[in-house]
C-alpha cells in the first residue's frame, strides 16, 4: 500500500480536479447546446463524459498528481466540479449568453417586425382578395351550368 501524500499535496489535487470538473462539465454543457439534447443524444453525452472522467482521473493521477496514483478524492473532486458547474455556473452563464443574444438580434427582430410582417400581411390580404373572386366566379359559373345554346329551329343545315 502507498504511502499517504501529504495534506497540502492533496488539497492541491483536489482543487486540480475541481478545476478539471468545471471543464468537463462545460464540455458537456457546450457539447449539448451544441449537438442537442435528445433522449438518446443525452445517454451518448453523458456516456461520454463518464468516459473522459475516468480517463482525466487518470491522466491527471499519472501525470501532475503528487502520489502518482488516482485516488477516490480525485473522483470526488471532478464529480463535485461537474455538478458545481451544472448548478452554479452553467444557470448563470446560459442566462448571460440568452441577454446578449435578445440584445445583438433585435436589430434582425426589429427589421423583421416593420418589413416583412407588413409585407406578409399584404400577400396575405391580396390572396384572400383573389380567393374570393375566384369564389364568386365558381359561384356564377354554378349558376349558369346549363350551356346555352341556339333554338334549334336557328340551326341551318347544309
Amino acid at each position: 500500500m502507498a504511502a499517504a501524500p501529504a495534506a497540502a499535496a492533496v488539497w492541491a489535487d483536489v482543487l486540480w480536479c475541481l478545476g478539471l470538473g468545471c471543464l468537463l462539465g462545460a464540455g458537456r454543457d457546450i457539447l449539448g447546446l451544441v449537438m442537442g439534447n435528445g433522449p438518446v443524444r443525452c445517454f451518448c453525452w453523458d456516456l461520454l463524459a463518464f468516459a473522459a472522467a475516468a480517463v482525466l482521473v487518470c491522466g491527471f493521477s499519472a501525470g501532475v498528481s503528487a502520489s502518482g496514483l488516482a485516488r477516490w478524492y480525485m473522483a470526488a473532486a471532478l464529480l463535485a466540479g461537474a455538478l458545481a458547474w451544472g448548478v452554479a455556473l452553467a444557470p448563470g452563464l446560459h442566462r448571460a449568453v440568452a441577454v446578449l443574444a435578445g440584445l445583438l438580434l433585435y436589430p434582425l427582430r426589429a427589421l423583421h417586425r416593420r418589413l416583412f410582417l407588413p409585407l406578409r400581411r399584404r400577400i396575405a390580404v391580396t390572396a384572400a382578395r383573389k380567393r374570393q373572386k375566384n369564389r364568386k366566379k365558381l359561384k356564377k359559373a354554378e349558376k349558369n351550368g346549363k350551356k346555352q345554346l341556339q333554338k334549334p329551329s336557328k340551326v341551318l343545315y347544309n
